[in-house]
């Protein structure tokens, strides 16, 4: 009976866990009955199927071993708290999906509701951005027609979602989708390779094209989302995950990287190198320039300089920057969250120590993407949309940053957990 229950309760952990993450991100809280539901579930786990191991459970741990630390240290819980619960949940989403995920129907099924996820994601952007922001190109009447039903955001400027939080996340989820809309028989690919064999042809082709349809649903959803946020850093990131997607499609397109370097160095060799990074950096504020993003960037580095091996407490840029190291472009009463580097912003919130950790799980992520990628061919699709959603996270956040613990970076522990349960059926193959 118990043994039955806790098998039950492992069959509702990702239910649950959304449940939890959702209530999280309208509230900033998590409250004691959560915590004792995730305790329930990995008591359940322990004592049903144990623990899967992967590659990224070190630096996964050490990570986690710094936020009591960074709580220690951290002037302003009401900050550091919300991003601590974010890590902590992410990293049980991580667990979470690589227990749960362990044949290739698990696979199957995991692509499909993470399309429907990120179709999901882009709706809730469009519904739910604040979009009186400064814009690269002004269309009043356009953005006060779309509908606005998501408001109350915890620590939102205007109530609703930041729209380069927006752009950032649809980075991650738009290289995913595409990889797998450019592949024409992906899914029929999966369910034929991946042992899920159907006797019944006609309910084969209605389940391929209600798969390929939700695909390019959520692409297009995406795809205008983005466009609407107008986000800087969200469009440069996306393209080169786009590119890179192109270049697995045809090696061709790799002159566009030729191309595109040939005419930067055209554009700097006239004297438009200042504004191409005025243009570029200008994700914030009307009047950001390469000055002011320098500024934000030094602060950072003097911030890891003087702590080091604690950080200055998860979440609290802000706050100590303008009380110890003030700025000279940004007015006093300016909120800058974060460092606007992904790296940066690491060793900021939780030391050098935390660096080390993160440069490991992107370190572990590429070579077991890579492994992946050379043993399990029908898979590549999905392996590569990963990979570049991934990449235009990581160039995202040369001149932004998704801090660890902010909402939308549950998005990348799932990119994670997908490599990592990718590499363990690479292992399962090699040794049958």
């Amino acid at each position: 009976m118990i043994e039955r229950g806790a098998r039950g309760l492992l069959r509702l952990e990702f239910v649950l866990l959304a449940a939890i993450y959702f209530y999280f991100v309208i509230s900033d809280r998590t409250p004691l009955v959560a915590w004792i539901v995730i305790a329930l579930i990995w008591i359940a786990r322990v004592t049903t199927q144990g623990i899967r191991r992967t590659p990224f459970d070190l630096p996964i741990v050490i990570l986690l071993a710094l936020l009591p630390v960074s709580l220690a240290v951290s002037t302003n819980w009401s900050l550091s708290v919300p991003k601590v619960y974010g890590v902590v949940l992410s990293a049980l989403f991580f667990y979470a999906l690589v227990n749960q995920v362990a044949t290739r129907d698990d696979l199957n099924n995991t692509m499909f509701w993470l399309v429907v996820v990120f179709a999901a994601i882009a709706l809730a952007g469009i519904i739910g951005t604040d979009w009186a922001q400064n814009k690269i190109v002004s269309a009043t009447w356009l953005y006060d027609r779309l509908p606005r039903f998501i408001q109350g955001i915890p620590r939102s400027i205007a109530g609703g979602f930041a729209r380069n939080g927006v752009g950032g996340t649809l980075a991650l989820t738009i290289p995913f989708l595409a990889a797998l809309a450019s592949q024409y028989s992906v899914f029929r690919v999966q369910y034929s390779v991946f042992s899920v064999q159907y006797s019944d042809k006609k309910r084969l082709n209605t389940e391929y094209w209600t798969l390929n349809t939700v695909v390019l649903v959520a692409l297009v959803l995406s795809l205008v989302a983005l466009a609407l946020t107008q986000s800087r850093g969200g469009m440069l990131g996306t393209a080169v995950g786009l590119l890179a997607i192109a270049i697995w499609r045809e090696r061709r397109f790799a002159w566009l990287i030729v191309a595109g370097a040939l005419a930067l160095g055209v554009l700097f060799a006239l004297g438009y190198g200042d504004a191409l990074l005025a243009f570029i950096l200008r994700m914030d504020a009307g009047a950001g320039t390469f000055a002011s993003r320098l500024e934000v960037w030094s602060r950072g580095v003097m911030m890891v300089q003087d702590f080091p091996y604690t950080g200055i407490g998860i979440g609290t840029y802000n706050d100590l920057a303008h009380a110890l190291y003030p700025f000279f472009i940004a007015a006093p009463d300016e909120v800058v969250a974060h460092a606007h580097n992904n790296f940066l912003q690491v060793a900021v919130d939780l030391g050098i120590p935390g660096l080390i950790a993160y440069t490991a799980l992107m370190t572990l992520f590429v070579i077991l993407a890579w492994r992946a990628y050379r043993a399990l061919p029908e898979a590549r699709a999905l392996i590569v949309g990963v990979s570049a959603g991934m990449l235009a996270h990581q160039v995202f956040g040369l001149t932004d940053a998704f801090m660890l613990g902010t909402k939308p970076g549950v998005l990348m522990w799932i990119f994670l957990a997908l490599v990592a349960a990718l590499d363990r059926q690479r292992v399962m193959d090699e040794r049958t």
